[in-house]
């Protein structure tokens, strides 16, 4: 599987545009109008056709991961995210990644947990969906983990 970090603004855009309703919240801008956030602490993660991580620097050695895999990863998205977390912890200095994922993303939740991340925490009420609050499940993973 080729993992590498990208600036591929099209594939990055198409990934999101996939996932637009399970990633956004009622406060985030119009699809059409999406761009994907670049600078010098964030890092886009192409895996293969299947998707794009994104890994924002928090800290000299936190970053906050979200995910973004298209239909063809269906099925290969636990080995998916175990090879881009690998990817990271070898090629940044991120001693520990986290994430949140909202309840209303089960799916997500299970990528993540088999993946490696561990739960720590629940953000309640911090993501809204057609005018309703939900609960984030906060996880994070230390590099050797």
């Amino acid at each position: 599987m080729n993992i590498s970090a990208t600036t591929d603004i099209d594939f990055i855009t198409q990934c999101i545009l996939a996932n637009y309703d399970w990633l956004t919240d009622d406060g985030d801008t119009d699809p059409d109008m999406y761009f994907p956030p670049m600078g010098e602490n964030i890092t886009w993660v192409q895996v293969g056709e299947f998707g794009v991580f994104l890994l924002e620097r928090r800290s000299h050695i936190m970053f906050e991961c979200h995910t973004a895999l298209l239909p063809a990863a269906r099925g290969k998205a636990v080995d998916i995210g175990k090879q881009a977390l690998k990817w990271a912890f070898e090629n940044t200095p991120a001693l520990r990644i986290i994430t949140a994922v909202p309840e209303t993303n089960p799916l997500a939740l299970r990528m993540a947990l088999k993946s490696g991340f561990i739960q720590y925490g629940i953000n309640t009420g911090s993501f809204c969906k057609r005018g309703k609050l939900y609960s984030q499940f906060l996880l994070g993973i230390n590099k050797g983990d």
